[in-house]
């Protein structure tokens, strides 16, 4: 007998799940962003715990997912396993192949409650628990993703994952589920260990202020025994008792006078749960999934003792989404908050002021880079970064220095190319604005981008540290000059950034703008070319030393595609590559005498020639050294398709 009907809204919720998940993944409808992990709760676990253990968050996982995290934690242990019975992919995974096999008709293996196997089997889910928050408290990254057989069909394997590790968890999650009812949940989810262990409230809540009183009288006990503890409590709790006592306070209860013991419920009931033998039951593995109610023609089973409790499930995992939703959006915790040479200010009261516009702090790992700028900073003892608002709290000693020399300090003026003056401009305009919230390097970048938008005849942006920061911009001579224009440029909400496969990324931007200096100036294109030309220079001084005095040429091969980000980033490849062949002097990037970029390679006649060098540029495999002993063989990094000139050396 199908459950479908009576039990209908905890089928809409689940697919209604899936078809989320996938609308987001394949954007079906044009959505512009999609995070696989938006909403994971185990993630924001692994990260909240993180956090309390290291004082930083891992990657970049947002404060969404954290409430997520704690919302399920109190979920589980107030109501019950709702996330695995109504929300989780996996658990409806586990469920089609159940419906898999009876239409094909394939043996199952079953593993009674309480057998031997059952009971070897469920440690598994928990050396799993254990290893997860090991190696992510070990080093701030989600080692979830490894072998998350949700994460690689999300990513289509393209994710932070390890592909022999996620190939096996496929494999047990279909072998499994097909050989035996909710092997996954039952036997293998870290997640599903974790929310048993929340069952066990009163042990669970007993252990953790256990630690916690050790900790505060002193005695030097790492997390790691809390961690085996936990995982050691959770796996003898499951098998010795199975029934939480007192939490969670929702279960689904048999009315013995209506119930003519047919036994169908328990038949119904996916992880084989004695439902027909119990008043209430509160199985350790029980997800109120509603399945045996909905079975029961008799009606003497209800979720709660009302007969409307059917509905309660997907009513409070629809609230408690909903809270998790608002509460991860006004809740931040710090990606780092860190202090350094504290005790050379004793008893001195320091000052905190915030810096706002940092797009470049984004994760754990930029928040780290920020704050090693800041440690050379004299005065400065303290950092805490908020990577959803791009933000950073700085504290520091009034004496020694203030919020203006700080930001001096660890600005780096930035420069951007919008766009190529077309051939014939001999001259460029330069207008000069002032911003706010445009402290970060990458911010330029951004506010380039949003000019190159509009069309217009913007050509480039230089800033230059100042309160407001000035930023200088470089246009074409007969492009008008319209405050009010510019204003809306700058303080545009959302760069549509393109992306690889045709897409658009969006991001968030804050800027203000403040006025319109004064006045115009003229610049010549050359001089202009060269101040927003990003060049590079190698030369290997032992054979300039070699070769000095000795008849020399340079090789130029000349592309204005040469200027772009991803071949400068390549150069030093290149110059790697070339170091180890006789007669090579040295490797640059240079705007040449037709204003165009260039890569020029300069070498000794006595023992390269242009063929040999156009032959070694061009070889699909280079040899790059990274350090002594440590010699690869990569793909060539830069593809070259026309011959260059040889020029002399005068």
């Amino acid at each position: 007998m199908s459950t479908i009907k009576k039990n209908w809204m905890k089928h809409l919720l689940q697919w209604g799940v899936l078809l989320a998940i996938i609308v987001s993944l394949t954007k079906l409808f044009g959505n512009k962003t999609a995070d696989p992990e938006a909403y994971c709760p185990f993630g924001g676990l692994e990260t909240l715990a993180t956090y309390l253990t290291r004082g930083s968050l891992a990657c970049s996982m947002t404060m969404v997912q954290i409430m997520m995290g704690v919302i399920l934690t109190f979920g589980v242990i107030l109501f019950g396993k709702l996330f695995c019975g109504y929300v989780c992919p996996m658990g409806l995974i586990n469920e089609l192949f159940f419906k898999l096999r009876k239409k094909l008709k394939i043996k199952f293996i079953k593993i009674a409650n309480g057998s031997v196997a059952d009971k070897i089997l469920r440690v598994v889910k928990y050396l799993l628990l254990f290893t997860v928050f090991y190696m992510t408290l070990s080093s701030s990254e989600l080692f979830c993703k490894n072998f998350d057989p949700y994460y690689a069909f999300a990513t289509g394997f393209k994710g932070e994952l390890t592909v022999w590790m996620a190939a096996i968890s496929i494999s047990v999650l279909i072998l499994g589920s097909l050989l035996v009812d909710m092997f996954w949940c039952k036997y293998i989810c870290p997640l599903g260990a974790l929310s048993n262990l929340f069952k066990f409230t009163i042990w669970f809540v007993g252990l953790i202020l256990f630690y916690a009183i050790l900790v505060f009288l002193g005695v030097n006990i790492s997390w790691l025994y809390l961690l085996i503890a936990a995982c050691v409590m959770g796996y003898l709790l499951e098998i010795l008792c199975g029934n939480p006592k007192i939490f969670p306070f929702m279960h689904v209860n048999r009315n013995e006078e209506k119930c003519n013991n047919c036994g169908v419920c328990a038949k119904k009931c996916p992880y084989h749960i004695d439902v027909d033998k119990l008043q209430k039951v509160k199985s350790v593995d029980c997800t109120l999934c509603g399945e045996c109610v909905a079975s029961c023609k008799k009606e003497a089973l209800t979720i709660t003792k009302c007969k409307s409790g059917k509905y309660l499930p997907v009513i409070i995992v629809v609230l408690l989404f909903a809270l998790g939703l608002y509460l991860g959006n006004k809740i931040e915790l710090p990606t780092i908050d860190v202090e350094w040479n504290t005790e050379k200010v004793e008893g001195v009261k320091l000052e905190t002021f915030e810096m706002s516009g940092l797009t470049s702090v984004k994760c754990y790992g930029s928040s780290m880079a920020f704050k090693a700028k800041l440690e050379n900073v004299p005065g400065v003892y303290g950092v805490k970064t908020f990577v959803k608002n791009n933000k950073a709290l700085i504290k520091y000693n009034p004496a020694q220095t203030d919020e203006n020399t700080i930001q001096k300090s660890i600005y780096t003026p930035s420069k951007f190319r919008i766009s190529s003056p077309a051939n014939g401009v001999t001259k460029v305009k330069v207008i000069t604005i002032r911003t706010e919230n445009m402290f970060d390097k990458m911010n330029v970048n951004y506010l380039g981008m949003q000019f190159r938008n509009t069309g217009k005849k913007y050509y480039g942006l230089e800033t230059e540290f100042a309160c407001p920061l000035i930023v200088r911009i470089y246009m074409d001579v007969d492009e008008p000059v319209d405050e009010k224009f510019l204003k809306s440029v700058v303080e545009s909400d959302v760069l549509e950034m393109p992306v690889h496969g045709g897409d658009f990324k969006e991001i968030k931007c804050n800027y203000k703008f403040v006025k319109l200096e004064d006045g115009e100036e003229f610049v010549e294109m050359r001089p202009y070319l060269e101040k927003m030309f990003n060049g590079f220079t190698t030369e290997f001084q032992q054979r300039v030393d070699q070769y000095a005095g000795q008849n020399q040429e340079i090789y130029e091969i000349a592309n204005e595609n040469y200027e772009k980000p991803i071949i400068i980033r390549q150069m030093p490849f290149l110059s790697n590559h070339l170091s180890t062949h006789n007669g090579i002097i040295g490797v640059y990037l240079v705007l040449n005498d037709n204003n165009l970029p260039a890569i020029q390679i300069k070498y000794a006649t006595a023992d390269m020639n242009p063929d040999k060098l156009w032959e070694l540029i061009t070889m699909p495999v280079w040899t790059i050294t990274y350090k002594e002993g440590d010699v690869r063989e990569e793909g060539a990094k830069i593809k070259f398709e026309e011959k260059g000139v040889v020029i002399p050396i005068k």
